[in-house]
C-alpha cells in the first residue's frame, strides 16, 4: 500500500467512514469533499493529521488543504478506495 492510499484510508476514517463521503474532487492544493453528515467528522483528528495543512468549510464541501504535490494523488487514492467517480 503506497503512502497516498494509507493517508486516504486514514482520512476517510476521520471523515466518518466510507458511507459519509459522497464525493471527492481536487484543485491545486485542496481536496474538496462532499459529506452526507458533517457532524460525523473527527475535527480534532483532521487538525492533528500531518497531511492536512488546513481546512475550510465551504457551503457545499469540506476543503482539506494538502498541498500541491498531494492533492491529485490523494484525490485519486480516495476515489479508488471508495469506488467513487473520479473528480478530475
Amino acid at each position: 500500500m503506497d503512502k497516498y492510499t494509507r493517508t486516504a484510508a486514514y482520512l476517510v476514517a476521520l471523515l466518518g467512514d466510507a458511507e459519509n463521503v459522497v464525493a471527492v474532487t481536487y484543485c491545486v492544493t485542496r481536496l474538496r469533499i462532499t459529506l452526507a453528515d458533517r457532524q460525523a467528522v473527527d475535527d480534532s483528528g483532521l487538525q492533528q493529521h500531518p497531511a492536512v495543512l488546513g481546512r475550510l468549510d465551504g457551503d457545499d464541501a469540506l476543503h482539506l488543504i494538502v498541498g500541491p504535490a498531494a492533492a491529485a494523488p490523494l484525490a485519486r487514492a480516495c476515489t479508488d478506495l471508495l469506488a467513487l467517480p473520479s473528480g478530475e
